[in-house]
């Protein structure tokens, strides 16, 4: 059913959008050579440290409404609600690095925590210093005293402002991460929530907020609150949401703050502004000054209706580095008197020894494999096959440069679960895994089309591309996980010709180790980890048992379904569906179940091809 909406394509909207920002803003912004890359024109500056950031679309002006001088250097862009790749990360750092080294200034997401550490670990093997600030300023998403689980919201602006300022005014790459790390150690927010946004390729609301009622402390991805209660006046929320800030820090009388009121998409600027003067006003009755302040959509969640509240502390530091000269489609500063925005001494660098890009002359090939190798290298050596899978194990075995269509048949599998996928992540995450998953999944069948029926045929090759194809274009969590996946088969596989049960085996006890290596979930936490660690501990259990391939195949798959399955009675303990609580049991895991229907799928095919 077409949505009532200004788009073309629902899978596009992305593409679509920066192209019009583009256009519309080519005074102030650059393109790169990667399309999910934005950097301000002046940008790299020699001698000047770079400052990026990264994060889902559907928040603008949040995150490349904030790319100007004064502030980030370079922005890599997610799906909607979804991180940017580990490449685009490291696209983002090369197109800011200065020689000064970079700051990468983000929020605390799984997906973007993942991604941004392996683009780090890649700058560093480049020569490129990095250090990061994680942002965590919603006191809603976690209790005080764990700070370190809190997502990042709002409050990501102020430690952008105060950090770019910084790196304007000269500092140092220390200097530069010491103040962002003050700032967001002292901001707190806090957002309501009044009605639900609709991620345009999933064509419905994932949750519903009853009328006459408002959800407190709802995330920008639309994740629930702490309670739901029944609507109230702009003074009510004001004081609920201060209730639950100003105790947080604590923020006190004498105190001098910063204050951002944004709106969440759909909330008339007319309402934001009766909240922010009932804001101000219990402020100044508690004796706390506002020596900053915006009210606006600063940081939004589609067209969803509700408002954020952000509060920072102030000391003498932290107020000049507010205060200093920015301009961008977002923010724009300029201090009264002043001229405009100061170049602070510095002067774009175009030498070619600053190049965000690769040399001239590279093959298009040769470079995306180098940033392959460079991926491979960031997430530590290829996990080596484990113990207890014997390679006597005798049996059939298959040609392993002829049975490369499993790929193509993971592909349409999870190609055609794609609105099933999303559906059940939608229940207590985004609603997008379906969506991105399959964008990443149908990548890897244009990169076989590109390799040639004879080496899509090389089952070492195909599943190469698909790790390649999931780590390049899948944001969030999913891309490097399942990339780690898939690449730890291949670095089992690729040096023979034949794949028998126990180099099965040896293959998948790889992959797995790969994906617990990086993500650090535990069964039980409600991940796919529930669904891969029976599936692997059952397919062994097979072969000690001296059932055949097709019978391990057979024993993996009914033990992936039970993991699967297993997950309904769980409360997620990772990831951002942990935020959820209690409300997170009953529902199946996203992840565990798209784990569970690519293991079907390579049990199914193999299994045919065993029959042949």
């Amino acid at each position: 059913m077409p949505l009532n909406r200004v788009i073309n394509n629902p899978d596009h909207v992305v593409e679509d959008m920066l192209a019009g920002w583009l256009l519309a803003h080519a005074d102030t912004v650059a393109a790169t050579d990667n399309p999910r890359v934005l950097r301000r024109r002046a940008a790299p500056q020699a001698g000047k440290v770079g400052v990026v950031t990264g994060g889902g679309s559907g928040h603008e002006p949040a995150f490349l409404g904030y790319l100007g001088d004064g502030l980030l250097d370079a922005v890599a862009i997610g799906e909607i609600f979804s991180s940017p790749t580990a490449r685009s990360f490291m696209d983002a750092i090369r197109a800011a690095d200065g020689g000064a080294g970079v700051a990468c200034l983000y929020g605390n997401y799984a997906g973007d925590n993942m991604n941004v550490q392996l683009a780090t670990r890649m700058a560093e093997r480049e020569g490129i210093t990095v250090q990061t600030v994680v942002a965590n300023d919603d006191v809603a998403s976690a209790p005080r005293g764990d700070e370190g689980r809190r997502r990042g919201v709002a409050g990501e602006i102020l430690m952008w402002k105060v950090g770019a300022a910084k790196a304007a005014q000269g500092g140092s790459l220390a200097e530069v991460i010491a103040v962002a790390r003050k700032a967001i150690e002292h901001t707190r927010s806090v957002g309501i929530g009044l009605s639900a946004c609709v991620i345009p390729a999933v064509g419905k609301a994932n949750f519903t907020i009853e009328a006459g009622s408002m959800e407190m402390g709802i995330g920008h991805h639309g994740e629930p609150g702490v309670a739901v209660c029944a609507t109230a006046s702009a003074a009510q929320m004001a004081q609920q949401m201060l209730d639950m800030v100003l105790p947080d820090l604590p923020f006190g009388a004498g105190d001098r703050v910063a204050v951002l009121v944004s709106g969440l998409g759909a909330t008339p600027l007319m309402e934001q502004y009766i909240l922010y003067a009932e804001v101000a006003r219990r402020l100044q009755a508690a004796g706390i000054t506002v020596a900053f302040n915006r009210v606006g959509n600063l940081f939004t969640s589609l067209e969803m209706m509700g408002v954020t509240l952000t509060l920072m502390k102030l000391d003498d530091e932290l107020q000049a580095c507010l205060g200093a000269a920015c301009q961008s489609v977002g923010l724009a500063l300029r201090p009264s008197g002043s001229a405009p925005y100061p170049s602070a001494g510095f002067a774009p660098q175009p030498s070619a020894a600053l190049a965000p890009h690769p040399p001239a002359g590279l093959p298009v090939a040769g470079a995306a494999m180098r940033q392959q190798a460079g991926l491979a290298a960031a997430t530590g050596s290829a996990a080596r096959p484990q113990p207890g899978i014997a390679r006597s194990v005798q049996g059939p075995a298959l040609d392993m440069a002829r049975c490369g269509a499993l790929v193509r048949e993971l592909i349409d599998t999870i190609c055609a679960h794609r609105q099933y996928l999303s559906e059940i992540d939608g229940l207590i995450g985004d609603g997008d895994h379906g969506i991105n998953m399959s964008k990443g999944f149908a990548g890897c069948g244009e990169r076989l089309d590109r390799l040639g029926e004879a080496e899509a045929l090389q089952l070492p090759k195909a599943l190469e591309q698909l790790s390649q194809a999931l780590m390049d274009d899948i944001g969030g969590s999913m891309g490097p996980l399942y990339g780690r996946f898939f690449m730890g088969f291949v670095s089992t596989l690729e040096h023979h010709a034949q794949l028998d049960a126990a180099l099965f085996g040896q293959a998948l006890a790889a992959a797995v180790a790969n994906v617990q290596a990086m993500g650090n979930a535990q069964p039980g936490d409600k991940t796919l980890i529930d669904t891969l660690v029976p599936a692997c501990a059952a397919y062994r259990q097979a072969l000690e048992e001296g059932r055949d391939f097709a019978q391990a195949l057979d024993a993996m798959r009914d033990a992936a379904e039970a993991g699967k399955e297993s997950t309904r009675a769980l409360q997620a303990r990772v990831g951002r569906s942990a935020r959820l609580g209690a409300r997170s049991i009953g529902v199946l895991d996203a992840g565990a179940s798209s784990c569970f229907l690519i293991l079907q799928s390579m049990a199914r095919s193999l299994q045919r091809q065993l029959s042949a």
